[in-house]
Order: C-alpha cells, then sequence, then structure tokens
C-alpha cells in the first residue's frame, strides 16, 4: 500500500529534509468526507504531482496545503510549521514563502502585465519602485515575456496569462510553488511549454514544486514524484516508473483511460456537479 512505499521513500532519501508534511488530513463538508486521513510527505525541491479524478480531493488537499481550509482532523507543516495552529496574521507570513499559480492565471484585468507581476512585491515588501521594476522584468524574462510590460490581460493568449501567473508567483522569490491545473484550457502544445517552465524554474530557483492535474501527459513529463489520490485517500506514491508500472487497479485505469475498473464512472448530472464542487 502507498503508506508502506512512502514511508521507504522517505527514509532513502534525505529523510529529515520535507518542504511539507501533511498528516492524518481529514475533512468533511456537509457529511461528506472529501479527505480521508491524507499523509503526504514532499521533499525540499521536488516536483511532486497530485493526480486522480475529480472528485478525489486534490484540489481540497491543495487548498488545505496553502491555509485556505482548516481540517477537521490532522495537521499541515509548511517550511517547518504547523499552519493548522496559526492565525491569519500568522498565516500572512507564512504564505509570503510560497506562490501560487492558479488554473484561470486569476490576473486583475483592471492592471497590465508589469503591475500584475509586482503587486505581491508592492503589497508586502518596502521596496523601492525602481527595484521593483527590475525584478518584474527579470521575473517575465525568466518566463519568456521580455517586453509585454505593458500590456493588458485582454491583449494577451491563455498561455501567456498562465506565464504572467507564473511569473508573478515566483515575485518574491518562494520556497514553494502551488500549481493548480497548470495545463487546463491549453492546447497540447503551450501546455508543453508550460511544463517545461515548471521544470526550469523548479531547477534554476530550487524551489519545490507542487502540481495538481490530472492531465497524463505533463504528469510524467514533470513529475518527480507521484501521489494518486482516491475517495480522499493516497492509494499509492512512486516515481513516475513506478506508477507506470503499478500494478494497482485503480491507478493502472486512473493513467490508462479506461472505462472499466474500480474507478466508478459518473452517470448522472447531480455526479458532475458534485465532483466540479471539489
Amino acid at each position: 500500500m502507498s503508506e508502506d512505499k512512502t514511508s521507504v521513500d522517505n527514509t532513502v532519501r534525505d529523510k529529515d529534509n520535507f518542504a511539507i508534511k501533511v498528516k492524518d488530513l481529514t475533512r468533511s463538508f456537509d457529511g461528506r468526507k472529501v479527505l480521508d486521513g491524507v499523509s503526504l510527505d514532499i521533499r525540499t525541491g521536488e516536483t511532486m504531482v497530485i493526480m486522480g479524478t475529480s472528485g478525489c480531493g486534490k484540489s481540497t488537499l491543495l487548498r488545505h496545503m496553502i491555509g485556505a481550509l482548516t481540517p477537521d482532523e490532522g495537521n499541515v507543516h509548511l517550511c517547518g510549521k504547523d499552519i493548522t495552529q496559526m492565525n491569519e496574521c500568522q498565516m500572512n507570513e507564512i504564505r509570503k514563502r510560497f506562490g501560487m499559480l492558479y488554473q484561470s492565471g486569476a490576473l486583475f484585468n483592471s492592471m497590465n502585465v508589469g503591475e500584475n507581476v509586482a503587486f505581491p512585491l508592492r503589497q508586502h515588501t518596502d521596496l523601492d519602485e525602481e527595484i521593483i521594476r527590475i525584478i518584474v522584468k527579470i521575473k517575465l524574462e525568466l518566463v519568456g515575456l521580455t517586453g509585454f510590460e505593458k500590456l493588458m490581460p485582454s491583449q494577451i493568449s491563455g498561455g501567456m496569462k498562465k506565464r504572467v501567473g507564473l511569473a508573478r508567483a515566483i515575485s518574491m522569490d518562494p520556497e514553494i510553488v502551488f500549481y493548480d491545473e497548470p495545463g487546463a484550457g491549453l492546447d497540447p502544445i503551450t501546455a508543453a511549454v508550460i511544463d517545461l517552465l515548471i521544470m526550469d524554474l523548479t531547477k534554476k530557483l530550487g524551489i519545490t514544486s507542487i502540481v495538481v492535474t490530472h492531465e497524463m501527459a505533463s504528469i510524467f513529463r514533470i513529475a518527480d514524484r507521484i501521489a494518486m489520490l482516491h475517495e480522499g485517500k493516497v492509494v499509492e506514491t512512486g516515481t513516475p516508473e513506478s506508477i507506470k508500472n503499478s500494478t494497482n487497479p485503480i491507478v493502472q485505469q486512473f493513467i490508462t483511460g479506461s472505462a472499466e475498473g474500480p474507478i466508478p464512472m459518473r452517470r448522472t448530472s447531480e455526479d458532475f456537479l458534485e465532483g466540479l464542487s471539489n
């Protein structure tokens, strides 16, 4: 089972060097248990991909890791601190240590590209405007958008919006970056470009990357390790190679996209809408 495999994995490499430690996380909504005792250790400097079907709990897990939700039971240690015990003021300080790329890019439509990237710096630092301008230029160069500072979000493509969102996510030199479905809504080539950026920035900046996605091509392209969630539980973790060769029928059905197997198909509109909420 996954807990044994994860335990062995973590003992072999950097046993005490974790960016995030999730322990026995449980959360229910309206009597439905969405997370059911999730435990997951994410090593400093690795790219961990969390995959699973709609409604499996992966987005809810991500929200707990960034402190947007509080668990019913269990805890999350981020950068060595238990964020489940923090007040809002303490949590705001921790949030300065990580970045977030949202599924839509989540740019401010009233701000141009440069202003979007500069926003966290203006909100959370006392840096001089000239220094902020230089940082914005550097971050946009890192994502391949040199010279785009003055354009408005309405003037750029969906893939460019994702890259601006990524530049904003790394604007304060975070230790950790979270990615929520980074390839959603993009064509395969543009999605591959975003994947390469994630890989390049993780290596260049030495950050820890946590990617929530169900895009199989991206998963096997970018992951150092993969965690598979099913019905609120981690059913398996491992390297891309070990996941490909897994004998777990749940894992195999998901990665092959088969309609036949232990993962039930959503057959009603109610089932579908329930999945979207998670």
